[in-house]
């Protein structure tokens, strides 16, 4: 473990740490007009929403460094996206626990002695989670429950398996990016 990570799990967030969520969500909240100039391509542009919303929360993983991360910044997001957008409640309900499965991976690792901030496998791994959970919640539920839309099976399974790659793409570039940025935070 490196001397930047204590070793506490659950650590407090600071007001840096939530400024910071805070901004990497509306980031991403600004990204919602880079996919809707492709929505002729709807349901496949869908994919940069993953790509972006999975860049974001690693980059902002990578930056705060703290266990939790991941669930404040789905939260964060999915509020923004409420108070802004107008997203169905049922939808923000559900996008409020979309970084669970990742912060549970990240707990394990910590517990572990690892730093997993630090650890490019680790932040794949995460990031890939959080991607899973945000094309299952959309693509198993959101989209064709909530919201009705019918999509023939092969380019409802083909929009899930695509918008998940983009997003384990987004992580892997999120990892990057905040490798980068983290020393101009923190």
């Amino acid at each position: 473990m490196t001397n930047n990570t204590q070793t506490k799990i659950f650590r407090g967030f600071n007001a840096v740490d939530l400024v910071t969520l805070a901004v990497f969500a509306a980031l991403y909240r600004a990204a919602w007009y880079i996919w809707q100039i492709f929505g002729f391509l709807f349901p496949f542009n869908i994919v940069i929403a993953t790509f972006f919303a999975t860049l974001a929360a690693v980059t902002a993983a990578v930056i705060v460094r703290k266990v939790g991360v991941f669930t404040l910044y789905s939260i964060a997001a999915a509020l923004i996206n409420f108070f802004f957008q107008g997203e169905a409640l049922v939808a923000t309900i559900i996008y409020l626990f979309l970084g669970v499965l990742s912060d549970a991976y990240l707990y394990t690792r910590f517990k572990a002695g690892e730093d997993p901030f630090s650890s490019f496998r680790d932040m794949t791994i995460a990031g890939t989670l959080f991607a899973f959970l945000w094309s299952a919640a959309n693509w198993g539920f959101v989209f064709p429950v909530l919201f009705m839309m019918e999509f023939t099976p092969f380019v409802h399974i083909a929009v899930a398996v695509v918008c998940f790659v983009g997003g384990i793409v987004g992580g892997i570039l999120g990892y990057r990016l905040g490798d980068r940025l983290k020393g101009l935070i923190h």
